[in-house]
């Protein structure tokens, strides 16, 4: 299929697109995607709960991304709305969202206020803005675009169609695949915290490795991510880091892995593939967790999981365990009440005991 330059696309295209089942207007042309109260003539947006739908349908959009089965139980008239119908309508409107949205920084060209060393290798079409500086050895693949103030270390290589918004710094020898983002603040191949102690204080284990990320991996604002003691930190393919977290040295992140914020992983240990981290975990280090792993906001995980696992806690066990656990520390203090009762009961008994014996 090929791929349309503008930025405005017929409905029929966006249904090719997408592999979704058009019904209405195949002509219509859709130039935006929004949510149901910002749309207008020319919008399509989603409705992925039959109540959405309703409010899609008194809209101004032009065209609804929803369920078939929505459809059928609709007692009214669709309004003259034009409808992509799909099992997933989030993720169908996602993937047209983000083709129809401009791409941050693009300009295709290098700006003269960037300081770039002589050995860099440039590929095609790539953007450059001012204030970024480009290190000795330094290799960007085509379409990359590089914001205001990115600072690239030696030995780094950036594959195709990356986007690193303003203030990221790539630290030496670090690796980033195909169509990776990075959000602004983010640090990636900062040293590992390693460290030699005895009596004489903490003397530090030089991080000898580097950092890899493969194609599609997406990093929110300021992320650190550490370089390895000896060898590597990976984040596999299509994982996905919200902001403000802390990758230690030497972990591997698995592929379409999904990390919350406030999240720290400690160093060495291995997250499976599809693993979530829920807010404010923590990972201690050299444990793994197997594929498809849940841990919910706030987990403390000390051990290594089983696949499908859905932990939460602390320390982190398995769910329902822990809710009970929960359950039976908020009726605590009736406990402690009923305790104190029973044990003034059990006193005047003894007491009564002793009169009697008297």
């Amino acid at each position: 299929m090929t791929v349309q330059s503008s930025k405005n696309y017929k409905l029929s295209y966006l249904a090719e697109f997408t592999e979704a089942d058009l019904k209405g207007n195949a002509e219509l042309i859709i130039e935006s995607a929004s949510g149901i109260a910002e749309s207008d003539s020319s919008t399509i947006t989603f409705a992925d709960q039959f109540d959405y739908l309703k409010a899609a349908l008194d809209s101004k959009a032009a065209a609804v991304v929803t369920k078939a089965e929505f459809l059928t139980r609709l007692a009214s008239s669709t309004k003259n709305k034009s409808f992509l119908l799909t099992t997933n309508p989030r993720t169908v409107y996602a993937r047209i969202a983000n083709l129809l949205s401009a791409t941050p920084y693009y300009t295709g060209e290098i700006s003269a206020d960037a300081v770039i060393a002589d050995s860099v290798k440039l590929g095609k079409n790539i953007s450059i803005h001012a204030g970024v500086v480009i290190s000795e050895r330094v290799e960007v693949a085509d379409n990359t675009i590089i914001a205001p103030g990115v600072i690239i270390g030696p030995d780094v290589k950036l594959g195709k169609a990356c986007l690193l918004h303003p203030g990221v710094i790539v630290e030496r020898d670090s690796r980033l695949g195909d169509n990776v983002i990075i959000q602004s603040g983010s640090v990636i191949g900062s040293d590992g915290f390693g460290f030699a102690t005895d009596n004489t204080g903490h003397y530090k284990i030089p991080q000898q490795g580097n950092v890899i990320i493969e194609s599609g991996v997406e990093i929110g604002a300021n992320v650190t991510i550490d370089r390895g003691a000896s060898g590597p930190t990976i984040i596999r393919q299509g994982s996905k880091l919200d902001n403000l977290i802390q990758i230690a040295h030497n972990v591997e992140v698995g592929e379409e892995s999904l990390i919350v914020s406030l999240t720290g992983i400690a160093g060495s240990t291995k997250l499976g593939r599809r693993v979530t981290l829920g807010g404010q975990s923590g990972i201690v280090g050299h444990i793994k967790l197997a594929d498809y792993t849940t841990a919910a906001a706030r987990a403390m995980v000390t051990a290594s999981t089983k696949k499908g696992d859905f932990i939460s806690g602390a320390p982190a066990r398995e769910h329902r365990t822990a809710l009970k656990e929960q359950a039976y520390l908020r009726r605590l203090p009736k406990y402690i009440e009923k305790i104190k009762q029973l044990e003034k009961r059990i006193l005047e008994l003894e007491n009564n005991n002793l009169d009697k014996q008297d």
